[in-house]
């Protein structure tokens, strides 16, 4: 027994002093996270901190990740009247349009399946007990900073029962439809 562990021991010293090691350069990878989609319409990626930042707020996550004036002076060569930036992630979509100074004019947003706001989740809860949400989506704009439409549709289902719900997050839940 002492040999054959002693001859293990042997093997694995002579394979790790034939390892071979290659050191290599430093490689530089550039990533350019806008690119242009078409005519005056711009396409961000987000890089997240974190999964689910960009999601929780859009319109904060822009505000501190995407320098519009910055933006604007790489692009000016470019005359255009505003400019159209969608910021994109694996679970949706936020457009934002600019003027040629940089004021922000309106914002659309649209995400699939994201984690809903604590009163929301905790409403749903209470006035649903037993049904589980199969699908969300979350639909939003504003124009000029102000708020038009915060909506949420929530697809529930309970057995072979299905629920489609509106959620208006300035109101409270209403039910839109029940279907079998």
């Amino acid at each position: 027994m002492k040999t054959l562990i002693f001859s293990f021991v042997l093997v694995l010293c002579a394979g790790f002093s034939q390892a071979q090691i290659t050191e290599l350069d430093e490689a530089r990878v550039s990533f350019s996270p806008v690119s242009l989609y078409n005519g005056n319409h711009y396409k961000v990626n987000v890089q997240e901190n974190y999964v689910g930042e960009f999601e929780k707020d859009p319109l904060a996550f822009m505000k501190n990740n995407f320098d519009i004036k910055e933006f604007i002076s790489q692009v000016q060569s470019e005359d255009y009247e505003s400019y159209l930036v969608s910021f994109r992630s694996r679970k949706g979509e936020l457009r934002a349009e600019f003027d040629k100074v940089g004021k922000l004019l309106n914002t659309n947003l649209k995400f699939t399946n994201i984690l809903l706001p604590r009163d929301i989740s905790h409403q749903l809860y209470r006035e649903h007990k037993g049904w589980a949400m199969v699908k969300n989506v979350h639909i939003a704009s504003s124009r000029k900073g102000e708020v038009k439409k915060d909506l949420y549709r929530i697809t529930m289902t309970y057995g072979n029962q299905k629920k489609n719900l509106k959620i208006d997050s300035r109101k409270d839940i209403r039910t839109a439809m029940v279907s079998n």
